[in-house]
């Protein structure tokens, strides 16, 4: 059961680390490209709208990772969790 409760947990990490990578490439290209109001950026249907695409994608990798990677370990593995 421990391994089901560390597969969802990495899932939701990769979630978060994913949308927050997100975000700094936007902002950084943003700020390359000379903005200065970083507001406009939550009223902007664009970046929802590209979130709302990414999102899908980057849970489905960090899904196929966590399972592979923390549920489907061999019993010789198991005893490495902790």
């Amino acid at each position: 059961m421990k391994r089901y409760i560390l597969g969802f947990l990495a899932f939701a990490v990769l979630n978060f680390a994913g949308l927050f990578a997100l975000g700094m490439i936007v902002g950084f290209v943003m700020a390359l490209g000379g903005e200065t109001n970083a507001e406009g950026l939550e009223q902007s249907g664009w970046f929802n709208a590209l979130v709302l695409v990414a999102w899908p994608i980057m849970s489905f990798f960090a899904f196929k990772f966590s399972i592979q990677s923390v549920v489907l370990k061999t019993k010789d593995e198991d005893s490495k969790l902790f």
